[in-house]
C-alpha cells in the first residue's frame, strides 16, 4: 500500500465513498460498523454481509491502494487494536438515509437507491436495441426463476396487454421447453436472473441462441453466468437492506422497455389496450 496515503480504514471509506459503486458502499458500510469483525472476515464472508461477491470484495480492497484483501484486513485490525471507534463512514445526507430510520423508510430509501442505480448501469443504446427486438417480435418468451419469476410475470403482463405474444415460463416443464423449441429468427427469448442464474435459464437462453432467436438477457452484473449470452444485456440492481434481494430495478426496467414500446406508435398500443380493457368490464373482470 502507498505510505503517501492515510493508513486508516475508516478514513480511506470516508474520503472515497462518493465515487464508489452500490455494491462498494455497501461494503464499506459494514465494515465501518463491525471493524473489529472485519479484521477475521475471509473475503467471501465480507461480500456475503454486503450481498455481494468475494471478487468484489478483492477488487475493492485493491482499489483502495492495498496490495489485496489480506492486507486490508491487518490495517482493521491494527486500526481496532489502536482502539478506533466506529463512526459513520459519510454524513446521513451522503448516505440517503439514517441508520436509526425505521425499516419501512430504510427499505423503500434504499430501492429508490437501487433504480438510480439500474438507470446507470445501462447504456440507452442497449435499451432502445432491446426495444427494437421486442417490438418486431411475432412471440416472445420470457423465462425466469425463483425471485426473478416475478419480474417475468410483469413483462408477460405488459407485453400482452400492448398486444406482443408473449409467455412468461417460471418454470422448466415440458410445455415451457415446447415454447422454447419454437422459437426461431425474430423471435425472442428474454431471460431473467441474478447472481449464479438458474441453470435452466442458463439451458434457455442456449437453445434459443442456437436457434437463431434474438435474446434480451436482464442481469445484475457483468460477472453474472447470463451477461453477454445473447443479442443484449441490461442490467438491473439488486441490492438490499435485508435477507432477500430487491427487484425493484428489475420490475422498473421491464416497465421502462414497455414504455418505450408504447411510446413508438400510442395510437395502436392505445387501441390495443382498451379492447382489452373494454372485454374485461363487459365481463366483470374489474369488478
Amino acid at each position: 500500500m502507498d505510505d503517501a496515503r492515510p493508513r486508516r480504514v475508516s478514513d480511506l471509506l470516508r474520503e472515497g465513498f462518493e465515487t464508489f459503486s452500490r455494491s462498494q458502499k455497501a461494503i464499506a458500510r459494514y465494515i465501518i460498523d463491525h471493524l473489529e469483525e472485519v479484521g477475521y472476515l475471509s473475503a467471501e464472508e465480507l461480500g456475503q454481509k454486503g450481498n455481494t461477491s468475494s471478487s468484489t470484495v478483492v477488487r475493492f480492497a485493491q482499489s483502495l491502494g492495498f496490495n489485496g484483501y489480506p492486507e486490508l484486513q491487518k490495517a482493521a485490525r491494527e486500526e481496532h487494536r489502536l482502539g478506533a471507534t466506529a463512526r459513520s463512514v459519510v454524513h446521513e445526507d451522503q448516505l440517503g438515509f439514517s441508520i436509526e430510520e425505521d425499516v419501512l423508510t430504510r427499505s423503500l430509501k434504499t430501492d429508490s437507491v437501487s433504480l438510480e442505480e439500474t438507470i446507470s448501469k445501462n447504456t440507452l443504446d442497449r435499451f432502445n436495441r432491446a426495444v427494437q427486438m421486442l417490438t418486431a417480435a411475432p412471440q416472445v418468451l420470457v423465462i425466469g426463476l425463483h425471485e426473478a419469476a416475478v419480474v417475468a410475470d410483469r413483462a408477460s403482463y405488459l407485453l400482452e396487454l400492448l398486444g406482443i405474444p408473449c409467455v412468461a415460463a417460471t418454470d422448466g416443464n415440458e410445455a415451457n421447453v415446447a415454447r422454447l423449441c419454437r422459437l426461431g429468427p425474430g423471435d425472442v427469448l428474454v431471460a431473467i436472473g441474478f447472481r449464479r442464474a438458474h441453470s435452466v435459464t442458463i439451458s434457455f437462453v442456449e437453445k434459443a441462441v442456437a436457434q437463431g432467436a434474438n435474446v434480451i438477457i436482464i442481469t445484475d452484473n457483468s460477472l453474472s453466468e447470463l451477461a453477454d449470452k445473447g443479442s443484449v444485456t441490461l442490467y438491473a440492481d439488486i441490492d438490499s437492506t435485508f435477507f432477500a434481494h430487491s427487484v425493484v430495478g428489475a420490475v422498473g426496467l421491464v416497465g421502462a422497455l414497455g414504455a418505450a414500446i408504447y411510446s413508438q406508435d400510442r395510437d395502436l398500443y392505445d387501441s390495443r389496450v382498451r379492447v382489452v380493457r373494454d372485454r374485461a368490464a363487459e365481463s366483470g373482470w374489474l369488478r
